[in-house]
């Protein structure tokens, strides 16, 4: 995951910022910022869809999250990437798999 996101807002829009704390309707700038963001990729299918293609094809979400994010089923978004020329991921690797069982058996045992 990211870190923080730095934003300097123009004048007039900081200004605008500020008010909306002080009305109290949000309780923060970033919770209004996260707000109009989500508001944003809610009214653009077609961002969410790239948004979720781009992160599924840098493997950063699943097949099922990447649905998620599209707001479709699983199939649905196997053809969405495949008419975006992703090719879906099979499994993990063996070593990652082997790698997790080892960290749950450790877990089990205490170790």
């Amino acid at each position: 995951m990211s870190g923080a996101i730095t934003f300097i807002p123009p004048p007039q829009i900081a200004k605008e910022l500020d008010a909306i704390t002080e009305l109290g309707v949000y309780k923060d700038k970033n919770a209004f910022i996260l707000d109009a963001i989500n508001t944003l990729l809610s009214s653009h299918v077609e961002l969410r869809v790239s948004i979720a293609c781009k992160l599924y094809e840098n493997e950063d979400v699943s097949l099922g999250k990447a649905a998620e994010i599209v707001g479709t089923s699983i199939e649905e978004m196997k053809i969405i990437l495949s008419e975006h020329g992703i090719k879906l991921k099979v499994g993990t690797s063996i070593s990652n798999t082997q790698d997790r069982a080892h960290a749950v058996l450790g877990l089990i045992r205490g170790s």
